[in-house]
């Protein structure tokens, strides 16, 4: 996963200098590689190889494979308020069980931030006073939705997102079929993340990508027919046009920021034209959510953007 290196560089460190928290928090918004960091953590906590973790041995092959005796697993489904206190329970009752295999049990929890209030004050005491043989690994999006007792009883690590070269290099290691433009495109279209840029490939959204970075230089041609009919036979469900909403304000907004910073952009858009669309684009949701009609939608959208990309500002 992209981004990750740096992160990875200073936890081995901690863990090798013998100063790695019983409790680490690692946060990052989704797509980022939050799962992927606990669990390479987690064999690193346990790899008994020199280099670890080595990713080869008995340990890291169990890990990743889901099934290490010592290595439990929650969260990570759902969404807000789906982590209850039931699962907190279950790992107060087997905290105190010595490891089956390793000299070290492993708890990771992800997506504390579904957690229940009540289920975040259950995780406290075993936060306080774990024994010496458990370790913890929590993911989050944001410290701020945590209780302040929980991030004062962790280590926070913070999972920034990779640059739009990493990601979109990352692109095309795993696909390939990609070619530089596109995987630039779509790193800028997902905003540098590189799983939801990798899931948004993966369903098929190559097509809404693309459509969305026409947008500007069709309109700039008076070709408002070809965006409207486009529209229409890519876009035909509320969740197909939102996604397409969401992709043409990341690219126009991150290619009039690079406008406006003197560079190279793959499409077109002054900071004037991004700032409106922006405008346009939010009014577009808004309506999205009111369940209005999707053909009214769609050819208010391509009224409005004519007026930005027409000139008509």
């Amino acid at each position: 996963m992209p981004g990750t290196k740096e992160l990875k560089g200073t936890l081995s460190a901690a863990l090798r200098e013998g100063i790695l928290s019983h409790a680490v928090l690692i946060e990052g918004e989704k797509g980022t590689g939050r799962r992927e960091l606990a669990l390479w953590l987690a064999k690193a906590i346990l790899c008994s190889e020199e280099n670890r973790p080595c990713g080869n041995c008995s340990v890291c092959r169990k890990i990743e494979n889901g099934n290490h005796p010592d290595v439990e697993i929650f969260g990570g489904n759902g969404g807000a308020r789906s982590f209850h206190i039931e699962s907190i329970r279950e790992i107060k009752n087997s905290l105190w069980l010595a490891p089956n295999e390793s000299e070290q049990k492993v708890y990771i929890l992800l997506d504390i931030e579904n957690m229940t209030q009540e289920a975040q004050n259950a995780l406290l005491k075993s936060l306080e006073e774990p024994p010496a043989h458990a370790r913890f690994i929590l993911t989050c999006d944001n410290r701020k939705s945590l209780l302040d007792t929980i991030i004062s009883r962790s280590t926070v690590y913070t999972l920034e997102p990779p640059t739009r070269e990493e990601c979109a290099f990352a692109l095309r290691e795993k696909f390939p079929e990609l070619s530089e433009s596109e995987a630039e495109l779509f790193s800028i279209a997902y905003g540098g993340n590189f799983g939801a840029a990798s899931a948004g490939f993966s369903e098929g959204m190559g097509e809404i990508v693309l459509l969305a970075s026409k947008v500007p230089e069709l309109l700039k041609k008076g070709d408002s027919y070809s965006l409207a009919a486009e529209l229409s036979s890519k876009c035909k469900t509320r969740a197909e046009l939102s996604e397409f909403l969401e992709r043409l304000l990341n690219i126009t907004g991150r290619c009039g920021i690079d406008r406006a910073a003197g560079k190279k952009a793959p499409v077109r858009v002054s900071p004037i034209e991004a700032v409106k669309t922006s405008e346009i684009i939010e009014r577009g949701k808004l309506s999205v959510l009111q369940n209005c009609s999707i053909e009214l939608i769609e050819s208010w959208l391509c009224m409005e953007l004519s007026r930005i990309f027409g000139g008509n500002l």
